[in-house]
């Protein structure tokens, strides 16, 4: 029997039906989470015979931390492909495996552009690569061509469709607008956004990270402005969550201004939110740069 873990784009040969074969029941794609499962979206388009799902619902957010549910084990179960992120953000992932040894796995971060761990968060979890690839759209698209490679062994006859469909989320993706950021000097209340160096060139001087019951300590509220007023940190970057009020918190005690992006973590299962949620984020950013 086959135990599948597979960090390129392209499959080993599988046991599965085509997708001609199958499209009254459908080849059950599987993807770990939200950012994923859009990306994944993108490359599928109309293409039938593919019952594509996200396992961890859209509000749940990074699965550092996660537990499969009984629920998620009936899903990957019978699930014929699954797309995760890698990077160890499926931390789960390794038990999943001895769970359900038969289980093909598409690792999307092959090839993808990556920031190692920081040693300057104040609070939350200590990782040694920052896994939020996708915050960077030109590892998106990296993550595009790779499910594009994994569906297109599954289905080949659909392998043109899955091309087009990759290379028109490619062109949506080249038309998020850029900025010259370099000279900012930032703080990040998420570790998703230390990603803003590579598409901005901003300085990422500081991270905050924040669980979502954990907020700082009165002594790390301290540190946390000492650091900021010492380096000079022009903005500080937030998500629409409690990471905001502490921020507005610290803006009150050093004058360094607020803004709140979006780490693409959840929202609506649409493909278009990918590019929606990125410009959105870059028209804020600019407009905080350059009033």
């Amino acid at each position: 029997m086959k135990k599948n873990f597979l960090a390129a784009a392209v499959l080993l040969p599988l046991a599965l039906s085509s997708c001609s074969e199958a499209e009254h029941s459908g080849i059950r794609v599987t993807a770990s989470f939200y950012p994923v499962y859009i990306i994944a979206e993108n490359v599928v388009g109309e293409v039938p015979g593919i019952d594509l799902r996200s396992m961890a619902q859209p509000q749940t957010g990074c699965l550092h931390d996660y537990q499969l549910t009984t629920a998620d084990m009936r899903s990957l179960e019978d699930t014929d492909l699954f797309i995760v992120n890698g990077g160890g953000m499926e931390s789960f992932l390794d038990n999943a495996l001895e769970l359900f040894p038969e289980l093909d796995v598409i690792d999307t971060s092959a090839g993808v552009t990556s920031l190692d761990g920081h040693d300057h968060g104040h609070t939350g979890h200590d990782h040694g690569e920052n896994s939020h690839y996708w915050m960077y759209p030109e590892n998106a698209v990296v993550q595009a061509e790779n499910i594009c490679g994994a569906l297109s062994e599954i289905c080949p006859e659909y392998a043109d469709e899955f091309r087009q469909n990759t290379d028109a989320f490619k062109e949506s993706v080249s038309g998020i607008e850029t900025f010259d950021g370099k000279g900012i000097s930032v703080c990040v209340f998420n570790e998703a956004f230390e990603y803003l160096h590579l598409s901005y060139g901003f300085d990422v001087a500081a991270v905050v990270e924040m669980d979502e019951n954990e907020t700082p300590s009165a002594k790390e509220l301290a540190e946390i402005i000492t650091e900021i007023n010492e380096g000079g940190i022009d903005l500080l970057i937030a998500a629409d969550d409690a990471s905001k009020t502490v921020a507005d918190t610290i803006a009150r005690e050093t004058g360094a201004g607020v803004v709140v992006l979006d780490p693409v973590l959840t929202g609506d299962p649409v493909p278009e939110r990918y590019t929606e949620a990125m410009n959105e984020n870059a028209r804020i950013l600019k407009g905080s740069v350059y009033k």
